[in-house]
């Protein structure tokens, strides 16, 4: 799994097991919670493009629903992200883009899968056009951390961080 999207990922799970842990048989538990990240956070480090380094910086808002068995156990997670990123250069922080992100993240407990829908990174420039995106579906096993199938384009799902160096290198 890529370190970007490892982020997101661990991020959402630790806000959804936080709400599902107090959680008793009943209607849906609601939850919102906003997270902040940057390259420079602890355990997180900047993208080597070869002559510079990626940095980023980004922020997105969660909203969503735990639903739950008779016995109170958690079944599934519907989890909204919206939200940003911007990418710059190391030897030149005017370089720079904005990514958009807006999904859905279902996740079912009794098999630990997720399914990502709708608009996970997608950037263009001006003069360019479209400089990568991740769009669609995209299922995976959370245990194991392996995509069980990608549905449309996914640039960084399936080419890792070489995306955001690839997209830095055209606006530059």
């Amino acid at each position: 799994m890529k370190r970007r999207f490892a982020l997101v990922l661990a991020a959402s799970a630790c806000t959804l097991l936080a709400f599902a842990a107090g959680a008793t048989a009943g209607p849906p538990a609601h939850f919102s919670d906003s997270v902040s990240y940057a390259w420079d956070d602890p355990g997180a480090s900047a993208t080597s493009c070869g002559a510079f380094d990626d940095y980023y910086m980004g922020h997105f808002d969660v909203s969503g629903i735990t639903t739950f068995d008779k016995s109170g156990n958690p079944v599934q997670d519907v989890v909204h992200i919206t939200g940003w990123e911007t990418n710059w250069r190391s030897d030149e922080s005017s370089t720079s883009y904005t990514i958009k992100r807006q999904f859905t993240v279902q996740y079912d407990y009794a098999t630990n899968t997720e399914k990502d829908t709708g608009i996970i990174y997608t950037v263009s420039a001006p003069g360019v056009g479209l400089l990568f995106h991740d769009v669609g579906n995209i299922g995976e096993d959370d245990t194991t951390f392996e995509f069980l199938y990608i549905h449309g384009p996914h640039d960084v799902a399936t080419n890792g961080d070489v995306t955001f160096c690839n997209a830095l290198l055209a606006i530059s």
